[in-house]
């Protein structure tokens, strides 16, 4: 009709529909909703019965021209349903999942590899910690997708393999702690006012340990001492206080870990690029 100013998308195929080889996945906190971003550039999301686990297609996303890396959540807000995608192109978007909208999209010459959503002290939503294929950590607004500030190597910067930002117990300042690929542990601390304004941002604490190209790295949010380092061939417990090894177990034969998780102070999750996963206990102290 003449002046209306609704807009339906539309996606048109030939004979066959796109193909969606995963690359990246997302599910939402209420487990109704998963994003999985393929190696085409499109993002589907499904809609997901949690208790039958049945998964419906129910809208495409396309806007990036290359494969997407990761796809992390834009806020905390229980009715802000936003999702921010990244490409190997350095294509970054922040979707409205509920309709498919694009809602800002920008490129940088950054290609991120990892994104984590996190709500710092002193900020009203999540901020992006960002890791990849550079060697800083990049802090970005997830609506304006603006860099907020830049977390800096001063010894032995390299690329950022896996990072993970958690607040110490009883305190009110941030952490990031972040692998480089050659295994150098760094540590920033965050008081909660940093900007694009601020003197550059260097680590507090630096130290190589044995262990690269690390995929993965999660502290236990039962004992913030214990860190999960996990690597394609094997898998490493940290002590966090002077980052000695607990334990260390190796990948099934013909198989490379993808990634893992703490689901109590004493037991890991792992999964392989096999599709399985695998649960550990962890040895007593």
């Amino acid at each position: 009709m003449p002046g209306t100013s609704l807009v339906v998308p539309v996606v048109l195929w030939g004979k066959f529909a796109p193909t969606h080889c995963i690359s990246c996945i997302f599910l939402s906190k209420d487990q109704k909703t998963l994003a999985t971003g393929c190696y085409d550039g499109q993002i589907c999301l499904w809609q997901v019965d949690p208790d039958t686990l049945e998964m419906t297609p129910r809208c495409l996303l396309v806007g990036h021209t290359a494969p997407i890396l990761c796809i992390s959540k834009a806020s905390i807000v229980q009715d802000n349903n936003y999702i921010v995608s990244s490409s190997e192109a350095g294509e970054m978007c922040t979707w409205d999942i509920t309709d498919g909208k694009c809602r800002e999209a920008v490129k940088l010459p950054q290609v991120h590899t990892n994104i984590q959503a996190y709500h710092m002290c002193n900020c009203e939503d999540v901020r992006l910690f960002c890791n990849g294929y550079y060697p800083e950590i990049l802090v970005m607004d997830p609506f304006s997708l603006e860099i907020l500030f830049t977390l800096s190597s001063k010894q032995n910067p390299d690329w950022i393999s896996a990072l993970h930002v958690l607040r110490p117990t009883k305190r009110k300042d941030d952490v990031v702690l972040a692998l480089t690929t050659t295994g150098m542990v760094k540590v920033w601390t965050l008081l909660g006012h940093e900007n694009k304004h601020s003197e550059p941002i260097y680590e507090n604490e630096s130290k190589q340990i044995r262990t690269l190209n690390a995929v993965c790295l999660q502290c236990c949010a039962y004992n913030q001492r214990t860190v999960l380092v996990v690597c394609t061939k094997y898998w490493q417990i940290y002590d966090a206080g002077d980052f000695s090894v607990l334990c260390s177990y190796l990948t099934p034969r013909g198989e490379r870990w993808m990634s893992g998780d703490f689901l109590a102070v004493d037991r890991i999750i792992m999964w392989s690029d096999a599709g399985k996963g695998y649960m550990y206990k962890l040895p007593a102290k």
